[in-house]
């Protein structure tokens, strides 16, 4: 299962130091065993045993959990590393630093929000077929008397979350607040409620399609209104890392935020040397152990490599989102969220970034689009699940948004763990992946939106159908 999570968020580079090996594994035990809030695994001599690593390699990979607020260090003779419920701030924390870090645009994150909540009116949609699930009828519509058409938006957008059902997704709308400006727009209160109305009446009379194109124009234009806001009054003045107060209590940690806070977001990117562990343990007047620590934490976030040599050491880098998507991957994990939950919401979400990809493709994507292509001629034969997660993080890509890839390739990696063993697809369903996943692309080429959308929604449902069909035994009844 290691190497299917690995093949959807894209980090099959071989992991080289021994604590962040450790730290792997022993979060992979955590989600295999159902994360146990609350059970310790053993003090740090008997996970060292277990490993069969020094002291001083255990120490360092329970600091990378510890960071991620994975693991609590208990104290005395029941103690020992007692997994945790990890409460977001840490993934909050990393993807701050990305965004400031890569110097995300305030256009990619408003158009996550737009998605997330599109997708939320889809899954709706399901809901109200299935259990009768709809938005109250009425909203209040002024404040003092004025109406004011940013809190009625931001109104409606919560009450689409939480309408939803999905934990995913409300995680995913909490992680971009931070990010966010106040969402607005130019509609008047009236035509806003409107619009309100008619998605509610869609919904109710199962037509979610309808639905999802009304709010599709609605979300949509709130965020072009949102930014065109932005550069008028300058409001919005680029993302900031928050501040993890509780792990700032860790030594190593506060360290890592020293280094960041140094440096600036272009010097970082570039590759700026930071020194050595003597170096930087004189500098910050810690312990080499505590550099060490500090060290590991940078390079599981992929801020930092070591290079190894005489006059190198710690260099900065560009983080990939890799990490983030483990995150999810972990969050989700720990919060029990029900896999069937995750995946409507992973497939929602994959409609949104075809229909965003069509909208978007160019001309700069056509060796892309010949990547796709070539990868997709090779898929001739049965194969398992991870031979396709390539496919389709490629045709993510074509959407150019990370935030949204990185949310989807962690719940993508999260429902994989659902799985007792990596699923083989026979032949005749990758024959199906492969022409399936042709369509959208020609109509993404085509810049045919909502034909992009409408054709991954078939594909999804038909390879859900073929999912449970081959997982029950039942793959010559639907061939």
């Amino acid at each position: 299962m290691s190497e299917l999570y690995s093949s959807v968020v894209g980090d099959q580079e071989r992991l080289t130091k021994l604590p962040l090996v450790v730290s792997r594994d022993m979060e992979e035990r955590f989600i295999r065993d159902g994360w146990p809030v609350g059970k310790v695994y053993g003090s740090e001599a008997d996970l060292a045993a277990y490993y069969g690593v020094g002291r001083d390699v255990m120490r360092e990979a329970v600091r990378v959990l510890e960071a991620r607020d994975e693991v609590r260090v208990r104290r005395g003779p029941q103690g020992g590393i007692a997994v945790a419920r990890p409460g977001g701030t840490h993934l909050l924390v990393m993807i701050g630093g990305y965004a400031y870090l890569t110097g995300l645009g305030l256009p990619d994150i408003v158009e996550a929000w737009s998605a997330v909540h599109i997708s939320a009116v889809r899954l709706m949609g399901d809901r109200s077929r299935q259990a009768g699930g709809r938005l109250p009828e009425s909203q209040a519509a002024d404040d003092g008397g004025r109406p004011d058409t940013a809190g009625l938006l931001g109104r409606f957008a919560a009450e689409v979350i939480g309408g939803s059902g999905s934990g995913p997704l409300k995680y995913f709308n909490d992680v971009l607040a931070p990010l966010l400006p106040r969402m607005s727009t130019d509609l008047r209160a009236d035509a806003l409620a409107r619009i309100r109305q008619r998605i509610i009446h869609d919904l109710d009379r199962g037509r979610t399609e309808d639905a999802v194109r009304r709010a599709r124009t609605l979300f949509c234009g709130a965020a072009r209104d949102t930014l065109a806001h932005v550069a008028r009054t300058g409001g919005w003045q680029g993302t900031s890392v928050p501040e993890p107060l509780e792990q700032m209590r860790i030594p190593a940690f506060a360290a890592v935020r020293r280094m960041m806070s140094e440096i600036t977001p272009q010097e970082w990117v570039r590759g700026r040397p930071l020194g050595n562990e003597w170096e930087l343990a004189e500098r910050f007047g810690v312990d080499r152990s505590v550099v060490r620590q500090a060290i590991r934490m940078m390079e599981d976030a992929e801020t930092a490599v070591t290079l190894p040599g005489r006059g190198h050491g710690l260099v900065t880098r560009c983080p990939s989102p890799a990490p983030l998507s483990r995150q999810v991957c972990v969050y989700l994990a720990s919060h029990s969220e029900p896999p069937e939950g995750a995946a409507l919401a992973l497939g929602s979400l994959m409609i949104e970034m075809a229909e965003i990809a069509a909208r978007k493709t160019g001309p700069r994507d056509a060796e892309l689009f010949e990547a796709l292509f070539d990868e997709l001629r090779q898929l001739t034969s049965a194969a398992p699940i991870a031979s396709v997660q390539l496919i389709e993080r490629l045709q993510n890509r074509l959407a150019r948004n990370a935030l949204l890839s990185l949310f989807i390739n962690g719940i993508k990696a999260y429902v994989s763990w659902s799985m007792s063993e990596e699923l083989h697809a026979p032949s005749w369903v990758i024959e199906f992946f492969a022409q399936s996943t042709h369509d959208v692309l020609r109509a993404i080429g085509r810049r045919d939106a909502p034909e992009a959308a409408r054709l991954q929604a078939v594909k999804q449902e038909m390879l859900a159908k073929y999912r449970q069909a081959v997982l029950e035994g039942r793959g010559h009844e639907v061939r």
